[in-house]
């Protein structure tokens, strides 16, 4: 039964979606019967079931598209039936060219479907020689795709930005606990696995993008919102701190790559290796320290929770490099200045 399993989905629409597509088909339905007195108004019903989107972007784009892919449509089995006789390879040839012809002009993907289908169904209804029929059902689709738009309007989908909150806090708490796993590798006198704390590391890129693709939602979430009046800056600051971690995401993968690469026992008692340690613990208590001042600074804590731990403090000053580990050495200093660098210059760390 593998082949059910791509037929269902985990995650479902919320029942507010269904709730908007089932009234927007229902008022479509109504209005094209009362506006152009068409007993099955299909065109507008189909219109409306794909128009209503998550985001009012995401409406305007798909009725415009939907609009365009039927307009094109009508205008083929039009010609097709000005020019050809009516029959059922007609209606076969007109939908092949008319894929042929989406593909072409490269049209967006809900135009390039709604091309041969408007052509397909006109034909096999018989109005493909009517420019009126055709016409009506432009307006009709246009009508659908107004009143799906309209109930995007009327009940405002919400704006995506705690889910990606949640996201970005996740990541950031990753973050955090990879650079303090780098600084009890460089302190510990145990065991060092330095194949699995690179692989852990660099599963932090993974978190990285889920966080991409949040925000991607969250800015899609804003446009034409009007729900999302004010909030501009904690999305710009949102994007400030998401840059901040893919720095600290980079940073933190270069010194386990080191670590795996060059630490053995003989460099672990060498003071800067400890001091190195000690900073990468202070920038994972500045990265969690800045994901909770902006739950505060968003009201979505009343108070800044007790972190154990001491903020970023000067650079590590080297008076004279390691003879044999000054290649180890000198590579962790690199990636702690340019993760101090990315905290410093996000303007939260102190």
């Amino acid at each position: 039964m593998r082949w059910l399993g791509r037929l269902l989905v985990e995650q479902q629409a919320p029942w507010l979606q269904v709730l908007k597509v089932l009234v927007a088909i229902a008022v479509a339905w109504f209005a094209s019967g009362l506006l152009l007195g068409t007993e099955l108004p299909i065109f507008a019903a189909i219109a409306a079931l794909l128009v209503v989107a998550p985001s009012v972007s995401q409406s305007v784009g798909k009725g415009l598209e939907r609009s365009a892919g039927v307009l094109g449509g009508v205008v083929l089995a039009w010609l097709a039936g000005l020019v050809l006789p009516s029959g059922p390879m007609l209606v076969l040839a007109v939908t092949l060219v008319a894929v042929v012809i989406a593909r072409v002009l490269r049209l967006a993907p809900m135009a390039a479907n709604q091309l041969p289908i408007s052509a397909m169904i006109l034909l096999a209804l018989g109005a493909g020689a009517s420019p009126l029929l055709g016409f009506e059902r432009v307006v009709e689709t246009i009508i659908g795709a107004a009143c799906a738009l309209i109930i995007n309007l009327v009940v405002v989908p919400p704006v995506q930005h705690e889910p990606a909150e949640q996201v970005m806090r996740e990541t950031a708490h990753a973050v955090a606990d990879a650079y303090e796993h780098v600084a009890r590798a460089l302190t510990s006198k145990d065991a060092l696995d330095g194949a699995r704390l690179l692989a852990e590391a660099r599963a932090l890129r993974t978190h990285v993008q889920r966080t991409r693709a949040a925000m991607d939602a969250l800015e899609e979430s804003t446009r034409l919102n009007p729900r999302a009046k004010g909030m501009r800056d904690r999305i710009e600051r949102d994007e400030r701190l998401l840059l901040t971690l893919t720095v600290l995401v980079n940073r933190v993968i270069g010194m386990a790559r080191t670590i795996a690469d060059r630490f053995d026992a003989s460099v672990a008692d060498d003071p800067v290796v400890h001091r190195v340690g000690a900073e990468s613990r202070r920038i994972a208590h500045a990265v969690r320290t800045l994901v909770d001042s902006h739950a505060l600074d968003d009201g979505r804590t009343t108070s800044m929770p007790m972190l154990d731990g001491p903020a970023l403090t000067t650079p590590i000053a080297v008076p004279a490099p390691n003879p044999a580990h000054w290649v180890l050495i000198g590579a962790l200093l690199e990636d702690v200045r340019q993760a101090r660098e990315s905290l410093e210059g996000s303007g939260e760390a102190e």
